[in-house]
């Protein structure tokens, strides 16, 4: 080790950091809390932020920091503009809560789900969309509404990811669809959205490769892949339109991005 490059204080402050966040802020898994078996987001950002991030980590409501990503790379924006799908009932694994109640947030939420809709009328105040976000708005799809509702799904994409068998127990029903353009323009989006997260539990990319990314642009997007081959495609999607993917090491079934352009 190099002494000159050693900062006593630095080190100091990321060990009692890394305590903490091991201690008094493990992940979220479903409802439950979970020991981080990697490295976590605070060791990569820089101290002063990492500190920033300490009076909000405990109200977090992401499954893996996301919502703290998301802070850290807009400087702590307060009245920003998310757009989250699906949302759950709101408060569940959300990326958005947070910025909501502690940030003055405004923004969409969609979940198609009919299981999460009245506790989502219940916990949150912004603009919520029931239909089905996809590639178009013109469909009636075959939705899968499962045993853990978290890992509902429209029907061919039940059986893509390593849920597939959390998902033999279902009920079955029709959804109508918006894409998400016409979603953004229903409620008046703004041209540059500071937030999208995308967790439809299989169709990701068939919503983004029909977007028109001219039109809108994302700050910070969390698209969902489950390691599955639709990973890749997304990946090559945004780095076309000038999206680069941070953290990989951490972000566990996410991916998370930045706008560079």
């Amino acid at each position: 080790m190099n002494t000159t490059d050693f900062n006593p204080i630095k080190t100091l402050l990321q060990i009692v950091l890394h305590l903490y966040y091991k201690i008094r802020l493990p992940l979220r898994s479903g409802s439950k809390w979970r020991a981080k078996q990697h490295t976590d987001l605070m060791w990569l950002l820089p101290i002063k932020t990492s500190i920033g991030l300490l009076r909000y980590g405990h109200k977090s409501m992401s499954q893996h920091r996301q919502d703290l990503f998301v802070l850290s790379q807009l400087n702590f924006k307060r009245n920003g503009f998310f757009v989250e799908f699906g949302a759950t009932n709101g408060i569940a694994l959300s990326n958005s809560h947070l910025l909501e109640h502690e940030f003055g947030w405004n923004g969409i939420l969609a979940e198609p789900a009919t299981y999460w809709h009245q506790a989502l009328q219940k916990n949150r105040k912004c603009h919520i969309e029931t239909d089905c976000v996809w590639r178009d708005s013109v469909s009636t799809l075959t939705f899968h509404e499962v045993d853990n509702p978290e890992l509902s799904t429209i029907g061919e994409y039940g059986v893509a990811d390593f849920h597939h068998d959390a998902r033999k127990n279902k009920r079955v029903y029709e959804v109508r669809t918006i894409s998400l353009e016409d979603m953004l323009v229903k409620f008046g989006a703004p041209r540059t959205i500071d937030f999208l997260s995308i967790d439809t539990e299989g169709s990701e990319f068939e919503i983004l490769n029909s977007f028109n990314f001219d039109k809108y642009r994302f700050n910070v997007i969390i698209c969902e892949h489950n390691f599955t081959p639709a990973r890749e495609l997304i990946f090559s999607l945004l780095t076309q339109h000038g999206y680069v993917r941070k953290f990989e090491s951490l972000s566990d079934v996410d991916d998370w991005y930045v706008c560079v352009e």
